[in-house]
C-alpha cells in the first residue's frame, strides 16, 4: 500500500521498504536493533508474534527440517521481564532460531543473544554480561520485596539461563557477574556463550 501523498519519490520509497519487509518476513529474517523498553514501542512483541507465525507454518514439518529463523541482534539491552518474554518464546519455538551478533549484545539482549539454538557473531563485535540495573520504589517494606524479589530472578532465572547457554562454570559465573565483563568474539566462544564467529558473509545469507 502507498502513502497517498504527492511526491512520488516517496510512493516509490515506501514500495521498497515494504517489498524488503516482506523479503525478510519471506527470508526469516528478523532484528533487534533498539533499546529493550517495558511496554514500549512493541519490537518484542513483533518479534514474539513472528516466531509465532513462523511455528503455525512449520507445524507438521520435522524441526531439523524447518527452514532456521535468522535474529540479527544490535543492542544495549533494557527490561529484563520484557526480554525474557521473548526468550521464553525462543527456547520454546520447535523452528530454530539463530542469533547473529551484528554490533552489540550488552545485558539483556547478550541474555536474548545466547538463547539462539545456534549464536553467530561477525568479527570485532562486543559482548557485555552484567548483573544489569535495579530500581526499586515505595515504603521500605515494599522496597525490600522489590529487593528480595530481584535477587531470586537474577539466582532462579538469569543465572540458570546463563550457565545452561555456555560453558562457564557456577564459580566462575558468580565470581564475574558482579562486575562488567566485556567481551570479544573469540572471549564468547572460549566461554561458549556463541558458537561460531562468521568469516563467510554466506553463512548467514
Amino acid at each position: 500500500m502507498f502513502l497517498d501523498i504527492p511526491d512520488k519519490n516517496l510512493h516509490v520509497n515506501c514500495s521498497l521498504i515494504e517489498y524488503q519487509y516482506f523479503k525478510d518476513y519471506e527470508d526469516r529474517r528478523l532484528f533487534l536493533d533498539s533499546e529493550i523498553e517495558a511496554n514500549g514501542d512493541g519490537s518484542i512483541a513483533e518479534l514474539k508474534e513472528r516466531i509465532m507465525n513462523y511455528n503455525r507454518d512449520d507445524k507438521g514439518i520435522k524441526p531439523k527440517e524447518r527452514k532456521p529463523i535468522l535474529l540479527f541482534i544490535n543492542s544495549p539491552g533494557g527490561d529484563v521481564q520484557e526480554g525474557f518474554s521473548l526468550v521464553s518464546f525462543m527456547s520454546l519455538s520447535k523452528t530454530p532460531i539463530y542469533t547473529v551478533n551484528i554490533g552489540l549484545w550488552a545485558s539483556m539482549s547478550f541474555l536474548i543473544g545466547i538463547a539462539g539454538h545456534k549464536r553467530f557473531s561477525l568479527p570485532n563485535m562486543t559482548f557485555l554480561m552484567h548483573d544489569g540495573l535495579s530500581v526499586a520504589w515505595g515504603s521500605t517494606s515494599k522496597v525490600q520485596d522489590q529487593i528480595e524479589f530481584s535477587k531470586r530472578y537474577d539466582s532462579e532465572v538469569v543465572k540458570k539461563h546463563v550457565l545452561q547457554h555456555s560453558t562457564m562454570k557456577e564459580c566462575d559465573y558468580d565470581a564475574l557477574s558482579r562486575v562488567e565483563l566485556y567481551m570479544l568474539p573469540k572471549d564468547a566462544l572460549e566461554h561458549g556463550f556463541i558458537d561460531e564467529i562468521i568469516t563467510d558473509i554466506d553463512t548467514i545469507l
